[in-house]
């Protein structure tokens, strides 16, 4: 073979050869130099029966087929369009497959809504973008009841005292939780009763079901509502602490109006009236041992006894005080 024939022969064999050497120099980028394509999958764990429970968190786990290094997804958490939470995790390949994961595992869910999972990656010249979603999930609001104990129900007490209801109970409904669902239940025009319903439950976590003061322009100050047989303590605008009470009864209604503190009693009296703080007469909002759902003093504004020192402490002589209807 001359040496112009051998040299043309060689010329025609490493042509050929380019393209498989191209091929195999692909690996993960796909052949010929394309993108690999992608698949996505979304899992979620922590629902039962297509629901979260109210104050737990919920793992999406998700997969990418095939696995390519290097690559990142954005993962959302999201509440009718408002993103709850959000992150761009790198997808890791799972031992002996051909595919990564990643997961997004969210804060205790509380706010009432229609929850969804997207996952978004973005085009690489390594790898072709693509996309996904969940199935939309909602939360469970549980019932719950005196004597109920655990994290729910501190979550429960936690957003009575948000909306102001007065409660020291912690991880228990004990009896200041039965008083503030009491309250909760006369501000919101609701039977008279310490049931803590999935509906209350809802309402509270969505920031509702406050009390709304009739002088918040009237500083430090003592409201009283007899049509809803509560009693509130505001300052700045807002109710600061919302009661349960009891006013007068109808042979001897409480006088309704403005009024100002002039004396304060500490203990108990003659007549049973305990922590009293005086505004008008002989008429005072002070503790007793009955405190009914209805109006039933004299005239006064019953507090339950475990409340009143500390409404005793709040109240200043001078504070105004408004009763109405």
């Amino acid at each position: 073979m001359s040496l112009l024939r051998a040299a043309v022969v060689a010329a025609v064999v490493a042509a050929l050869g380019a393209p498989l050497a191209a091929h195999a120099a692909g690996g993960q980028g796909g052949g010929g130099g394309q993108p690999a394509p992608a698949q996505i999958e979304i899992k979620l764990k922590g629902l039962s029966g297509g629901k979260a429970k109210i104050g737990e968190r919920i793992e999406a786990i998700g997969t990418v087929r095939p696995f390519v290094g290097g690559q990142q997804v954005e993962i959302r958490l999201g509440n009718r369009g408002d993103t709850v939470l959000k992150k761009t995790p790198y997808v890791r390949r799972v031992k002996g497959k051909n595919f990564g994961r990643f997961h997004l595992r969210s804060k205790p869910l509380v706010e009432p809504g229609k929850y969804r999972v997207r996952v978004r990656k973005g085009p690489t010249s390594a790898q072709a973008g693509a996309s996904a979603k969940s199935k939309a999930f909602k939360l469970k609001f549980i019932d719950l009841d005196p004597g109920d104990s655990g994290p729910a129900v501190e979550l429960f007490n936690d957003l009575l005292r948000k909306q102001h209801y007065f409660n020291t109970d912690k991880g228990r409904y004990g009896s200041h939780t039965e008083r503030a669902v009491l309250a909760f239940r006369k501000v919101n025009g609701m039977a008279r009763n310490f049931q803590a319903t999935p509906e209350i439950f809802a309402r509270l976590a969505a920031g509702k079901g406050a009390f709304k003061l009739a002088h918040p322009g009237a500083g430090h100050h003592v409201e009283v509502d007899i049509s809803k047989q509560v009693m509130a303590l505001a300052d700045g605008g807002e109710p600061k602490y919302v009661f349960h009470v009891a006013t007068g009864a109808a042979a001897t209604p409480s006088d309704v109006g403005g009024f100002t503190f002039y004396r304060k009693d500490p203990g108990f009296n003659s007549v049973g009236m305990y922590y009293s703080v005086y505004y008008n007469r002989g008429e005072a909002t002070h503790g007793y041992h009955s405190v009914p759902p209805y109006p039933a003093s004299h005239g006064c504004i019953r507090n339950p006894i475990p409340d009143s020192k500390f409404i005793y402490d709040w109240i200043n002589l001078g504070d105004k005080m408004f009763v109405y209807r």
